[in-house]
Order: C-alpha cells, then sequence, then structure tokens
C-alpha cells in the first residue's frame, strides 16, 4: 500500500481540492498520512496570493524532499501557474500540475506511481467528507476576471467556471450523511456564481429546498454583489449563518479605483446596512489592505474611520506587497515598509476593540454552535452560526455536533457559556 501526504496552503479551495484528490485515490489503496510523516507521494497544492505564501510553499517542498528523498512530490495551486520556473529549480519535483487541469490529477497521481486507473475526468473534483475539520467546504465555482490592480489569482485560475447544482446539491446530503451539521460555500470568487441561469441566490434556495443541512455559511463577498435576492433569503431562512466577510480592501474611493475594485465606499456603507437590518445580531468581517501605492494619511484616514463608524467586527489586515506582473507593482509612490506596519498595527488595535465590544453585546444570549475541538483546559470548542468562539464544559465528545450554549461570559477573545441542548 502506498502513503500519500497532502498540504494545502493558503485558502479554504485549496484545503477542498486536496480532500478531494486523496477521496479519488482511496479505492486505488493509497493511504493518507500526515504530512509530517514518510509518505510516497506528497502533494502540495500552493497559494500565491502574497510573497510570504510563495515562501511556505517553497518551504513546504523542500521539507518534503528532506524527510522522504525517493517520494514523489506534486506541485500544484496558484504558485505552480504562475511561477512554474521558480519552482522548476528546486529538487525532487516530480509533477507540476495546471490549476486549469486539477480534475485530472488524481489519474496523474497514480500514473506516477504505476497504477492502472479508470478515473474519468469529472467537472470539478467532489468529497464526501473534510478530514481535520468539523465544518465542511463546499466548493461551488472556481476563477475569476475581475482583474484588480494588486492581484494575480485570475491568472492562476482562469476564468470563473461556475459548478453544476445538482453535483453540489449531491455532495452536501452526502456530507450531511457523514454526520456534518455546516457547510461552507466556498470558490475563487463565490459572488461570480452563475449556473444554468441561475445566481449564488438561486443556489442557496436550492440548497435550502433540496438538503436538510442545519447551517450554511457564505465565504467572501464584494460590497457590491449583496442582491436583493440574496438578502430576501436571509431575511427568510435561518439555516443561512448570520456571518458576512465582505472584501473591502479600502474605504477610500480614489483608492478603489486605482485597485480596480469596481465599486465605491458608499457601496460599503449600504452592503453594511442591509446585511445588518435583516440580521441584526450578525458578524461582519472584513478583508483591508494597507499601504497600497498612493495610500496617503488622508486616504487611511478615510478608512479607519469607515471601520470605526460601521458594524464590522473583525478584521484581516493585509500590507499591500507587489506581486509582479500586476498593475499595481509598476504605479509609483509605494509606501514606506515602516508606514505599513503602523498602519496594520492601528486597524489591528481597533479590531480588537470592536470584537470585544461584539462579543460583549452576547452575554446572557443563547447561541447555535458547532462543536469543533477541546482545548488544553479540557473545555469543548465550538463555533456559533455568526463566526464567533464559544466554549463550555462537556464531559463527552462533542465533534461536528450542533448544540445550544448559553453564554454567561466573555474571555480573551471567545465566549464562554453553559451547554443547554445538542440539536444535531
Amino acid at each position: 500500500m502506498y502513503k500519500a501526504a497532502f498540504s494545502a496552503a493558503g485558502c479554504k479551495l485549496n484545503q477542498y481540492e486536496v480532500q478531494a484528490i486523496a477521496e479519488a485515490l482511496e479505492p486505488y489503496g493509497i493511504e493518507t498520512v500526515p504530512f509530517s510523516e514518510k509518505a510516497d507521494i506528497y502533494v502540495i497544492n500552493t497559494c500565491t496570493v502574497t510573497s510570504r505564501a510563495d515562501l511556505s510553499s517553497r518551504q513546504l517542498i523542500r521539507q518534503a524532499h528532506r524527510r522522504s528523498p525517493d517520494a514523489k512530490i506534486v506541485v500544484t495551486g496558484c504558485y505552480a501557474e504562475i511561477d512554474k520556473s521558480a519552482l522548476e529549480k528546486i529538487d525532487g519535483i516530480s509533477l507540476l500540475g495546471d490549476n486549469s487541469n486539477k480534475e485530472d490529477l488524481p489519474k496523474q497521481i497514480l500514473k506516477l506511481l504505476g497504477i492502472d486507473s479508470h478515473i474519468e475526468k469529472q467537472e470539478m473534483l467532489s468529497i464526501s467528507t473534510m478530514k481535520g475539520h468539523s465544518r465542511a467546504f463546499v466548493k461551488i465555482q472556481d476563477g475569476c476576471d475581475d482583474r484588480c490592480s494588486y492581484c494575480v489569482i485570475w491568472r492562476a485560475r482562469g476564468k470563473p467556471r461556475s459548478r453544476n447544482v445538482c453535483n453540489i446539491i449531491n455532495e452536501i446530503n452526502r456530507l450531511a450523511f457523514n454526520g456534518y451539521n455546516e457547510i461552507v460555500l466556498s470558490g475563487v470568487h463565490i459572488g461570480k456564481y452563475y449556473y444554468g441561469g441561475g445566481d449564488l441566490a438561486a443556489l442557496i434556495d436550492e440548497i435550502l429546498v433540496n438538503t436538510d443541512i442545519p447551517r450554511i455559511r457564505l465565504s467572501s463577498l464584494k460590497p457590491n454583489e449583496i442582491s436583493d435576492d440574496l438578502l430576501q433569503l436571509l431575511a427568510d431562512d435561518s439555516r443561512i449563518c448570520p456571518h458576512y466577510h465582505l472584501s473591502i480592501q479600502s474605504a477610500d474611493d480614489e483608492i478603489l479605483t486605482k485597485m480596480n475594485r469596481g465599486y465605491k465606499v458608499s457601496a460599503i456603507s449600504d452592503a453594511i446596512r442591509k446585511l445588518i437590518s435583516v440580521r441584526p445580531k450578525s458578524t461582519i468581517g472584513a478583508d483591508i489592505i494597507v499601504g497600497f501605492p498612493g495610500e496617503s494619511d488622508r486616504h487611511f484616514t478615510n478608512t479607519r474611520s469607515m471601520i470605526e463608524n460601521h458594524p464590522i467586527h473583525h478584521l484581516h489586515v493585509f500590507s499591500y506587497s507587489d506581486r509582479p506582473g500586476t498593475a499595481a507593482s509598476e504605479m509609483p509612490d509605494k509606501i514606506n515598509p515602516a508606514v505599513k506596519n503602523q498602519r496594520r498595527e492601528i486597524l489591528q488595535e481597533l479590531a480588537i476593540q470592536k470584537k470585544a465590544a461584539h462579543l460583549n453585546s452576547f452575554v446572557g444570549k443563547t447561541l447555535d454552535a458547532i462543536v469543533e475541538s477541546r482545548d488544553s483546559n479540557g473545555l469543548a470548542v465550538a463555533t456559533t452560526g455568526n463566526f464567533l468562539k464559544v466554549r463550555f464544559v462537556s464531559d463527552e465528545d462533542l465533534t461536528k455536533k450542533l448544540v445550544l450554549v448559553a453564554v454567561n461570559s466573555v474571555e480573551k477573545d471567545f465566549l464562554k457559556g453553559e451547554l443547554i441542548e445538542i440539536r444535531r
């Protein structure tokens, strides 16, 4: 029996894809082992969203080669698509797989191992479980054509292409049968979902009708993708998690134009107002880039003020870094690294304050949550529908269970409570 180890750098989509590849190999006697162990083949799904992600991907390849010098190493993902020449210089790589042909990767891996296969190429890879996770990611689309001026992912992932609705429904039902109570709709740009005349809202409606999965969570959306149809679904059905992550990036119109984001600050405010109006206890997160070329103190202050004055409860803050081949990399007026670090720290401190206030607003409330793990003190750790961490005492292993928790306090960056009910 051959042993295979998998690593997914970066996004949920990469994690989904390695799970799907591992499942496709299982019928051929390929055992999945932790990446830290010796294996016959290593599959590394790379990320290239930042230069740090590139470095992490290279390190993973070298670690695998040192651990098992004779192993086959398969490298795929966005970094493998964008900079093959850099990876070709690293010893030990047996195959550089294309993002555009990832569905054929299981067959190529079996060929490397000398195993005959009858795997038919699929529209997109599929899963029935999500090892290591209590909430399952479901890939609904791939690709993006927005061409934001700082981003290379549109080149790495290609044009938007959406998955067949029936295949998505079948996958969700398999995951529910295998004990999952939450799925996260994932993709490069899920706001681009469009299949058979239906958009993202239409897909969610189909999921609500044709599955009994208790919780449906959306991954990142742009502010101008919050449609009236989507808002109506959020208002009507509590199975959709009241947690929305907005890819904002900046709250200054001049910087948004330079980023080629396709919306103005007014769209951000409008989206947040609408989301909170239909689900008042929602948690709203945001991605922000600081130090974009030409970002003045005035531009940054506009972004900080918008965050201060809107119900945004958690932030992912990134310092801008040049990505070769992007329009932004050729722009003048680059920002000093010290200034970028200072701005990032200011927003991170603001995020801590806003999250603390948001957490405290739930003391005395009862929240549903999916149990994910136990902490070092033996407390069950769960994720609420509105994406807050809550911990409580439990004598039994409730991993993947949907529970009801009465919140009684806040500690650091999480809630503490008492288990009321195991719902499913």
